[in-house]
This record gives C-alpha cells, sequence and structure tokens, in this order.
C-alpha cells in the first residue's frame, strides 16, 4: 500500500518536472499576414464592400495586438466605421465552393498608430509556433482531428489559428505518435502522454483540446495550454467545430501577447547595450543587425565596439529590458550567455 502511494506521488513530481522543464525558447515564425484579411462578402456592392473593409479591420487589429476585446475600445470603435482610411487594397476571389472571399490589405503605420491611440499593445510578428492537439467526439466515434480521420476538422483548425495570427503545428498523428498516446489519452488530457508525445516537436507552445458534439448540433470541450510549466484551462460551448477552435487560438494569443506584446508610446524608450560573441564576418554583423532592426520593439541599432570576434550594440528598445529580451530570444540565432555580478546590458552568443 506504502509502495503503491508512494509510485502514484513520484509519478505525479516526474510529470511536473517535464512540465516545467517542457521547453526553453519556442521555435518563432514570421507572421507576415497580420495586417491582411480574408472576409466572405456578400457582393460585389459598395454596402457589401463597406462592412468587409470594417471586419477585415477589426481581424487585423485583433492580429496585431493579440487582444480579442481590442474592437470595443472607443478609438477602435470609431476607426472601423472610417476603415477606408486604413486600406491600401483589395481584391475578390471565389474558392472551390463558389464562395465570394475579398482580399483586404492595410496600412501597417496606421494600424500601429491606432493601436498606439487605443493604448493596445502591439505582438510583434515573429511569433512562437504552438503544437496543437485536438480529438473530438461525434457520431463516427471519437479521433484525432487528423487531414485523414477528420479533415473538415483539421481545416476549421488552420483557419482559426491564421485568423488569430498564431502560427500553428498539427502533429504528424503518424504511428510514432498513436504508439506513445492514443485517442483515449489524449481525451482524457493526460500530462504525461501529451508532453511524452510532444518530446519529437522541439521547441514549440503545446495545446490540447477536446471537444464533442452534441445532438443539437453543438460542440462543447476545453482547452489545455502549457504555459511556462502551468497548465492553463478554458471550456467552451460553441455553435460550431470554427468557433470552438477560436476558443483554443485566443486562449494561445491572449497568453503570447501578454508575453510578448509591446506598449507603444514614444516617451518610454531605453537604452541598453547588446554585446554579441561569434560575430566572425562582416556577413555575420549585417545578419544580426539585420535580426535586431527588423523588431517592432526597437527603434535603433548602433554598433559601439569591435573587438575580436566580440561586438557591443546600443538598442534603443520601446520596451524594458526583460521583454526586449525574450522578444530577441524567440530568434534561435541569439543564444543568452549567463552574466557576471555587477555585469549590466544583455549578452549572446551569435549562431548563424
Amino acid at each position: 500500500m506504502f509502495f503503491s502511494a508512494y509510485r502514484r506521488i513520484f509519478a505525479r513530481l516526474l510529470v511536473l518536472a517535464a512540465a516545467i522543464c517542457w521547453h526553453g525558447i519556442a521555435q518563432a515564425d514570421l507572421v507576415e499576414d497580420i495586417y491582411s484579411a480574408g472576409i466572405v462578402a456578400e457582393g460585389r456592392d459598395s454596402r457589401s464592400l463597406s462592412a468587409a473593409r470594417s471586419a477585415g479591420l477589426a481581424e487585423v487589429l485583433i492580429k496585431a495586438s493579440g487582444d480579442p476585446q481590442a474592437v470595443e475600445r472607443p478609438e477602435v470603435k470609431k476607426a472601423l466605421s472610417e476603415a477606408q482610411g486604413f486600406l491600401l487594397g483589395y481584391s475578390y476571389e471565389e474558392d472551390a465552393d463558389g464562395v465570394l472571399l475579398l482580399r483586404l490589405e492595410y496600412d501597417e503605420q496606421a494600424v500601429q498608430q491606432l493601436l498606439r491611440e487605443a493604448d493596445l499593445p502591439l505582438w510583434t510578428t515573429n511569433r512562437p509556433r504552438v503544437l496543437a492537439w485536438l480529438v473530438i467526439s461525434d457520431g463516427a466515434g471519437r479521433r484525432f482531428a487528423s487531414v485523414d480521420a477528420a479533415p473538415d476538422a483539421d481545416k476549421v483548425l488552420r483557419e482559426s489559428f491564421v485568423r488569430r495570427g498564431v502560427p500553428l503545428q498539427t502533429p504528424l498523428y503518424d504511428l510514432s505518435d498513436t504508439a506513445v498516446i492514443s485517442p483515449g489519452e489524449a481525451w482524457r488530457q493526460s500530462s504525461a502522454a501529451l508532453i511524452e508525445a510532444s518530446g519529437r516537436y522541439r521547441d514549440t507552445e503545446l495545446l490540447a483540446g477536446r471537444v464533442a458534439r452534441l445532438s443539437d448540433g453543438s460542440w462543447v470541450g476545453d482547452w489545455r495550454y502549457l504555459d511556462n510549466g502551468r497548465w492553463k484551462t478554458r471550456s467552451s460551448t460553441a455553435g460550431s467545430l470554427l468557433e470552438f477552435s477560436y476558443a483554443g487560438a485566443e486562449l494561445v494569443a491572449g497568453t503570447l501577447a501578454e508575453r510578448y506584446g509591446v506598449k507603444l508610446s514614444s516617451d518610454t524608450d531605453e537604452r541598453y547595450q547588446l554585446v554579441l560573441r561569434g560575430v566572425r564576418s562582416y556577413d555575420d554583423y549585417q545578419l544580426l543587425q539585420q535580426a535586431l532592426s527588423s523588431l517592432e520593439a526597437v527603434r535603433t541599432v548602433v554598433p559601439e565596439s569591435l573587438m575580436g570576434d566580440q561586438v557591443s550594440l546600443r538598442v534603443e528598445a520601446e520596451t524594458d529590458v526583460q521583454q526586449l529580451a525574450r522578444i530577441i530570444e524567440l530568434d534561435g540565432r541569439f543564444v543568452p550567455l549567463p552574466t557576471e555580478p555587477g555585469q549590466s546590458g544583455l549578452f549572446y552568443e551569435w549562431i548563424r
């Protein structure tokens, strides 16, 4: 009896340790379509275009800020009624089912200025990749939402993450996966099985969902997201599978935007020293300067000194040093180095 209880406690400790050590910095993807939107158009008339312009701008603002409540700000409500001023261009197309789609492109600078005026954060375009396990239960039984077993579920999951600006990775659901985790274990949302099965997909955030279709056609289920070693849970009752998928995307987007979002304010610029080792050529220097200059939180990058393979830079940024470090370290080429007592600034090994 004693040893049985001991084994259970030990197993829980192993799961906890695995969750805490799940990953360091997730691999990041550059999300390139934050300032564009795809809206189902009711027609090609001016009234339909006006409605689509507003809906598209709302989608862009939610993607850019990571905040699904962004459209409730007074400044944003006013802007939505004047969405034409943010629009760069648009085009119509029909999908394979004959549905009319309107593709809209918005002015990045104008959108960021609106975020500033509405006191909303800017979630930078370099975003962590999210591994999402999803198991569904409906009239066809309980199964993973794979391309082969549940293609419709796979499609709406991808669509919901695109519309929230979250880079998505779905498991392969091949023999290697199913040998480690079954649909039943995924349905029970077993922490140990999920973490073990996700081990082959390195440097990703971890999200798991389960959802059942009820007799009235609605969907009910839960999402679990592993955030810095602790699980966040969100239950959802939705009218469609797409709506349920949005709940998972929003859980992740809200958490990551809080972690990496930058408050846009002209009076908060700070200067920090960055020291990088491993800069062995002018090409290396150009690449790292381009990488830093492309970050939305960074205003200027100025070289200060070069000694051997070590370069010192002065960086002016719109955020504090801790958040700047988190944003920089989304790029795997910047490997953080330990600092000595009394040292200030950020220290990295540049690995090309």
